[in-house]
């Protein structure tokens, strides 16, 4: 449940997409403190949480309170679940030595020794680690090209609204000038307007009545709000042609245009090709 904490709300667990009821029981056996990573890996595991709740709470920001970007511990996680029981005791046991970063001590595992002086483990078992943590890293290694973006992008999937930065934090580092589509509402009109926002619904396309214009129409909306926008004939053909398509549903668009009433007309929406990638079967088709 939600719940109010002095001025804050503390969010229900429940409202995070992928966590069921038979996961809420799961998490009260959840042991409450842990002092390292790795122990709180294996208390998920010991809890009967699957990997998929796991990284669902680590993408959410449950476990924001770790040094590593969210990124790295969904890939640490999914890296544990890959050792066995005696890798993961001399993980523990070396972890102090790494900072618990599970990743640099993975690729140490072939340098470090167990009680009896021998390595602790093969370089045919390594490879084999190497190999099936590869789609692991691979998603790991495009999502952190964009941290800021990530979170945003979790936070909006899992939670349906972003509490860290907004979507004009994180592209004003690429373009300056960006308003927030609160203030753009507020703009009297014929104001010039150049926002950040992300299309809601599935843009339609269609002929004006009276003189036959073509258009595209959606809804555009950030953190703070929701905008119809438009884009007529010669400028349609050229936001079809820069972006490869029609712009679609959930994607990330800069708009520049012009404001009239409750509306922007929009002379170029431009999509950002910022992505971030969750699931195994989206990096098939991705060049390395």
């Amino acid at each position: 449940d939600f719940s109010l904490e002095n001025e804050n709300i503390r969010f229900g667990l429940l409202s995070i997409k992928g966590i069921s009821d038979k996961s809420i029981e799961k998490l009260s056996h959840f042991k409450n403190q842990y002092s390292t990573k790795f122990q709180v890996f294996e208390a998920a595991k010991e809890a009967g949480l699957g990997i998929g709740v796991l990284c669902a709470l680590i993408q959410a920001g449950a476990f924001e309170g770790f040094v590593q970007s969210r990124s790295k511990v969904v890939y640490e996680a999914q890296l544990w679940n890959l050792l066995t029981m005696r890798e993961k005791r001399h993980a523990n046991k070396y972890g102090e030595k790494y900072e618990f970063d599970l990743v640099k001590l993975v690729k140490d595992l072939l340098k470090l020794s167990d009680e009896k002086n021998k390595p602790v483990i093969k370089k045919s078992r390594f490879e084999t680690l190497k190999k099936k943590s590869a789609p692991y890293l691979r998603i790991y290694t495009l999502n952190k090209r964009s941290e800021n973006f990530a979170n945003w992008f979790y936070e909006k999937n899992l939670l349906g609204y972003t509490y860290g930065k907004t979507l004009k934090d994180i592209f004003s580092t690429k373009r300056g000038g960006l308003m927030p589509v609160n203030e753009v509402e507020e703009l009297p009109v014929r104001s010039r307007v150049l926002m950040v926002a992300r299309i809601e619904d599935d843009p339609q396309q269609g002929k004006s009545r009276e003189k036959g214009n073509k258009y595209m129409r959606m809804m555009v909306g950030d953190e703070t709000s929701s905008i119809k926008t438009m884009i007529f004939n010669k400028k349609l053909e050229e936001c079809i042609r820069i972006n490869n398509g029609t712009p679609e549903k959930k994607q990330i668009v800069v708009i520049k245009g012009t404001k009239f009433e409750d509306v922007v007309f929009a002379d170029l929406i431009s999509v950002q090709d910022n992505k971030v990638y969750t699931k195994l079967s989206e990096i098939k088709n991705i060049e390395a």
